[in-house]
């Protein structure tokens, strides 16, 4: 129990430099971040008043599917074929 104690104030201790040292190594970066997230936000209230759209994205990676079956087919082949 004490561990995890010292683990933690460690943990902790060095999230906050870190933290606190990181705008200095990038000094740009939060302004850069603080765009890309208004430039978001903006183009999510688009899309939500355009009654045009879908309310619902779906997103189905078949690509990805489709070859992780063929490799997982091959696989268990290959292994079926080498314990006999």
């Amino acid at each position: 129990m004490s561990n995890f104690i010292i683990y933690s104030v460690v943990a902790s201790i060095v999230l906050t430099v870190v933290l606190n040292v990181l705008p200095l190594i990038f000094p740009n970066a939060a302004a850069k971040l603080q765009k890309r997230i208004e430039e978001n936000a903006k183009h999510a209230i688009e899309q939500h008043e355009d009654a045009t759209r879908p309310r619902v994205k779906v997103f189905f990676p078949w690509k990805v599917m489709l070859v992780g079956s063929i490799v997982l087919t091959v696989l268990v082949n290959v292994i079926w074929a080498l314990a006999r």
